[in-house]
């Protein structure tokens, strides 16, 4: 599982994994900064959307990941 939240004041955000979703996420990453390439994470397919906490959290439907090497 992988899941980004946003915190109940907007400000921050909260990455969850369980452990084969962090497994998961270091490869997106090596493959990522390997191909020198982005990644598009959607919920529904790559980002869980079940709830995880009692906390007002919004849940993140998108994420994008870029490789930059400036």
């Amino acid at each position: 599982m992988r899941k980004f939240e946003t915190d109940s004041n907007g400000e921050g955000v909260e990455i969850i994994f369980d452990s084969n979703g962090i497994d998961e996420f270091i490869s997106y990453l090596q493959s990522i900064r390997n191909a020198n390439d982005s990644m598009h994470l959607l919920a529904g397919n790559e980002l869980s959307e079940e709830k995880v906490n009692d906390k007002e959290n919004i849940d993140v439907k998108h994420v994008k990941i870029t490789c930059s090497n400036e």
